[in-house]
């Protein structure tokens, strides 16, 4: 991060400054929100959170930095920058250091594939240009402002949006006034929050708050036909589309695809990977990008820790796609277990948040299921939808039970695929499975 100077953050955020020291040299050269790692010359603001409210680590950010910190409410015998709501002040002056780079920048979101769509752009403009890219999931209203501190000379910035409640892909098109705007698709994710897919139609098309340039949006789904901003730009299979794509071959081993006679290749197979490499591909032809480097861009992304990976045993296959779950990745799952040898296994946790329907989206899920895979396991009674649907399969209440029954019906030579949401931390089965990899089955 630059520096930015204390008097100029007081502007910004029309706060009020109560202390003794003359704050007038001092500057900032980074922002912290987490007073057990804030360095020297770090600004702390003070966010309240569920489980913890940063005013109480107040003492220990302001002597570990030296500076101020922000605040929302008077702390005693302290330096501090008191505003209304350290939460907006936090995004507001983002918004500011954003704007002082004069860097240029894309934001994705949508109910699947932003971080991959992310990693393919990245990986495509940093040949031409320095970019930045989304760190990790920071793609909510802390995490978004935390990457724009991260900027120094970057030319582009590759910022992922996230949400889980009405207003903060508002917020945060707000916040970032991306130059571009991607909404991968609309799927059945967060509904507790959003009620339906309509619902999740309106808070994504929320990126158009701050908009300035084109918006690609996914144009074979229905849904998306119908967001309202002057410049959209189609992307998908169907021939109507700005960007209309093929598939020319698809292995485990990754998929060539074409648009406009080009050809192309990524390493990550199944549909839902594809789609985010025609977010990126569709960006960078729009904008010039030779398409040299495109190819060579997408070639070196690679999978992401428990997404999609491929984890071979002497005994059988393990897919470990257990990052997240939601009615679309988990059919974009099971679309790659079918080109992987052997019988197909699916062990799958519950796919959370899905609202009032949840039981009749599982079950669904799990009608889709039945002739595409040889067993199911599904865990926890939230789950339960899943067998029921596939007319078959195993309830079981834990990851322990799963475990044991997977013993007893695997044989070798099977392919598994592990899947749930991120709750249920599914990968600890995985990393207990390849340790009892020793065992000899009885089936084997």
């Amino acid at each position: 991060m630059r520096e930015i100077e204390l008097k100029k953050t007081l502007e910004v955020l029309n706060g009020k400054y109560l202390g003794g020291k003359s704050i007038g040299r001092m500057v900032s050269s980074g922002i912290s929100v987490d007073s057990r790692t804030i360095k020297k010359k770090e600004l702390f603001f003070s966010l309240k959170g569920e489980n913890f409210d940063g005013h109480n680590f107040v003492g220990e950010a302001i002597f570990k930095s030296g500076l101020p910190a922000v605040v929302s409410k008077k702390v005693k015998n302290k330096e501090v920058i008191l505003v209304d709501d350290t939460l907006k002040s936090l995004g507001d002056l983002a918004s500011y250091y954003k704007e002082k780079t004069g860097v240029f920048t894309i934001a994705v979101t949508g109910s699947y594939g932003k971080t991959t769509t992310k990693d393919f752009m990245g990986s495509i403009f940093n040949r031409n240009y320095s970019t930045l890219v989304s760190y990790k999931n920071y793609n909510n209203l802390v995490g978004v402002p935390l990457n724009l501190f991260r900027l120094k000379d970057e030319k582009i910035a590759v910022l992922e949006f996230g949400t889980n409640q009405f207003g903060e892909i508002k917020r945060l098109s707000e916040i970032v006034k991306p130059d571009i705007g991607v909404i991968t698709g609309i799927g059945e994710a967060h509904l507790e929050a959003f009620g339906d897919k309509r619902g999740v139609l309106k808070e994504k098309s929320d990126i158009v708050a701050g908009l300035k340039g084109p918006l690609f949006v996914n144009g074979d789904d229905p849904l998306l036909r119908d967001v309202k901003k002057d410049k959209i730009i189609k992307v998908g299979f169907l021939e109507d589309n700005d960007f209309a794509f093929k598939i020319l071959q698809e292995s485990i081993d990754g998929t060539v695809f074409s648009t406009s006679d080009i050809n192309f290749w990524i390493k990550l197979p199944t549909l839902g990977m594809l789609r985010c490499a025609m977010f990126a591909v569709s960006v960078a032809l729009h904008y010039g990008i030779p398409r040299e480097d495109i190819q060579e861009g997408l070639k070196t992304v690679g999978k992401s820790s428990h997404r999609m990976e491929i984890k071979r045993t002497e005994m059988f296959n393990i897919v470990d796609d257990t990052y997240n779950s939601n009615p679309q990745s988990l059919l974009n799952a099971v679309s790659f277990l079918s080109l992987m040898p052997g019988r197909k296994i699916v062990v799958l946790g519950p796919m959370l948040e899905l609202g009032e329907n949840s039981f009749s989206i599982h079950k669904e899920i799990g009608k889709k299921l039945k002739f595409r895979v040889h067993k199911l396991i599904a865990i926890g009674e939230e789950a339960r939808g899943f067998v029921e649907g596939y007319e078959g399969g195993y309830l079981v209440p834990n990851k322990e039970k799963a475990l044991k029954k997977l013993h007893e019906i695997i044989n070798k030579g099977d392919t598994v695929l592990f899947k749930s949401s991120r709750a249920l931390k599914l990968e600890t089965l995985i990393e207990q499975l390849q340790e009892e990899n020793c065992f000899i089955y009885s089936r084997l």
